[in-house]
């Protein structure tokens, strides 16, 4: 009887104690905790990644873009070239006759023009202009040519068209116009209509926001493009977090194409060549992009070389920021000077 008593004394126990039961708690929330905090390293671990993939993606598009339109700037066609008369538009204007193209004068307008920070702010086009950046305006015709039975007189479209017949007018090599009416100049055989082509004028700048107005509106730097579309100024957002942009010009001041002297803006010499917009060749470009959004725990206390420009900084504030550093070439500015 006494042996099968402590039988069931020893046997018949099931469950646990309460200090088993909060020990095992205890070390469960303990484990909770460090999954917590891996979890929560790892998501932000994964935010500051993407954050930093997107800052170098868009520096390195907004670089790459300002190549390629400075690559193009000036294509003026089959426009002659000999005894080119320069003209500087206002980079905002949309009518016809203030866009700075006369065929029997031989004007056309600059290739390139760069604008200070305070010239930026004067300009109407240019919304929400950060301040202290400069901005660059960019001149072309299309490199497609549009065939004339295809164009829309309503839109106010301005064109170029040339003349490769030797019966036409000498005096107009080329036309300019938003009317299909007055582009009468004629192909090589001189039985078809001659090349025609849609002018391009774009400005390019840095805003001090992406969405600048309504219930979405934020303060993130973008890239900003305004456009000459019609009788109207187009405004299209295209890099966002672009902070700043230095751009340093190379003016050839003897006329062999080749850069003689960079300057951040016109000299100021009445005359010179160096104050004249249509001798740029080639223009290095300095684009800051910081991270959409700042980083717990860190400073930006550093400072930033943009040629020319000297350093930009420290902002102390918590954004990451890395400079893009970029020369282009005007092809169709520096090539008919080269030997």
């Amino acid at each position: 009887m006494k042996k099968r008593d402590y039988l069931r004394s020893a046997f018949g126990q099931q469950g646990m104690t309460l200090v088993e039961l909060m020990v095992g708690m205890g070390i469960g929330l303990m484990v909770v905790a460090g999954l917590a905090v891996i979890f929560a390293d790892s998501s932000r671990s994964g935010r500051e990644l993407e954050g930093t993939s997107r800052q170098i993606e868009n520096g390195r598009y907004a670089a790459d873009l300002l190549v390629q339109e400075l690559a193009v700037a000036g294509y003026y066609g089959d426009v002659p070239v000999a005894d080119a008369v320069y003209t500087a538009p206002d980079a905002c204007a949309t009518a016809l006759a203030d866009l700075g193209w006369d065929g029997v004068t031989k004007k056309r307008p600059n290739p390139m023009e760069g604008k200070t920070s305070t010239e930026l702010a004067a300009l109407t086009c240019a919304t929400s202009p950060s301040a202290n950046n400069p901005g660059i305006v960019l001149r072309r015709l299309d490199t497609t040519p549009t065939p004339k039975a295809s164009i829309d007189t309503t839109k106010g479209i301005a064109y170029v068209q040339t003349s490769q017949c030797n019966t036409d007018a000498a005096n107009i090599p080329y036309v300019f116009s938003n009317d299909t009416g007055a582009l009468t100049l004629r192909d090589l055989p001189c039985t078809g209509a001659g090349e025609v082509r849609r002018y391009v004028t774009r400005l390019y700048y840095v805003a001090s926001c992406n969405e600048c107005t309504g219930p979405g509106a934020d303060t993130i730097p973008t890239l900003k493009r305004a456009e000459l579309s019609g009788n109207a100024i187009v405004v299209t957002p295209l890099a966002t977090g672009i902070e700043r942009i230095a751009l340093e010009y190379g003016f050839d001041t003897d006329k062999d194409g080749i850069p003689d002297k960079y300057l951040k803006e016109l000299s100021g010499v009445a005359g010179a060549a160096d104050n004249k917009w249509e001798n740029v060749v080639t223009v290095k470009a300095y684009v800051l992009a910081r991270t959409a959004e700042p980083t717990p725990g860190y400073t930006d206390t550093r400072k930033y070389a943009v040629g020319l420009s000297g350093t930009i900084g420290p902002f102390s504030d918590a954004f990451k920021r890395k400079v893009f550093a970029t020369t282009a070439k005007l092809h169709n500015v520096a090539g008919p000077r080269e030997k």
